[in-house]
């Protein structure tokens, strides 16, 4: 499985890949979204190299074991390479506040900091 966004209703998405008995790779680019699911235990680890995270979810549909990887990044940049590389996972999810475009979407290109100051700046 395939998620992004970590956050609010996001966070559960890689909890119910595993408990559903699946691999899961969630993209979220708020490391501190991160850090909240991991203390939660709604994802097992944070592999922030995509080729690490990947060989992490290969490794857990190899062994039939139910993992759950988060990486710090955007979804805006990881999806079209996941294309690039001819990547189509089983199942995919987006649960980005995309439809907030200036507190739930971060454009392709961007940090969390980056965005924040530009979106401080405009107001």
């Amino acid at each position: 499985a395939l998620t992004a966004g970590l956050g609010g209703m996001g966070g559960a998405q890689p909890l119910a890949a595993t408990m559903a008995g699946v691999a899961c790779l969630g993209v979220e680019i708020d490391p501190t979204r991160i850090e909240k699911r991991i203390k939660t235990r709604y994802v097992d680890e944070r592999i922030d190299d995509l080729d690490q995270a990947l060989a992490a979810v290969q490794a857990s549909i190899a062994a039939g074991k139910p993992r759950s990887i988060a990486m710090c990044a955007n979804a805006a940049d990881v999806y079209p390479e996941l294309v690039r590389r001819g990547i189509t996972p089983d199942l995919v999810t987006e649960q980005t506040a995309a439809h907030d475009p200036l507190n739930g979407y971060i454009p392709l290109g961007l940090t969390v900091e980056t965005a924040l100051g530009a979106f401080r700046h405009e107001g």
